[in-house]
């Protein structure tokens, strides 16, 4: 039976234990860049936090949130400015813009700790009229 070995930042498991002390070391790496100000270029595998979506007439899109992996990356336009946006694992029918995450890391981190984002949907008629 192989060995699991978890970042103790995130929870997810990895084969061996330099996985495992990497992915830490860069998920406090991505998570000290935000909390300094900066917008840390995101690739796929990146593990942020997303916020709770929840939705008055489509309840069955709310959505919790917490940590998230990042799945894709793109720039576009938000505002007239360009703007990186990510796409995530928990949360794969929408583009989050990653410049207004990244100033909230440090909220949502004390907010969701080491929490999962996922979807919890509301599928009572009353919200989910149209």
């Amino acid at each position: 039976m192989a060995a699991n070995y978890t970042c103790s930042e995130t929870g997810r498991s990895f084969p061996a234990a330099d996985a495992a002390r990497a992915s830490e070391a860069h998920f406090r790496e991505i998570q000290a860049l935000c909390d300094a100000g900066q917008v840390p270029e995101l690739h796929k595998g990146d593990v942020v936090y997303v916020d709770t979506s929840l939705y008055i007439r489509q309840g069955r899109d709310d959505f919790r949130g917490g940590l998230a992996e990042v799945i894709e990356a793109r720039a576009d336009v938000s505002a007239g400015k360009p703007t990186p946006f990510v796409r995530l694992a928990q949360d794969s029918d929408t583009w989050h813009n990653w410049q207004m995450l990244a100033a909230n890391q440090k909220k949502l981190r004390t907010e969701f700790d080491k929490n999962w984002a996922h979807p919890d949907p509301d599928d009572r008629p009353e919200f989910n009229e149209w």
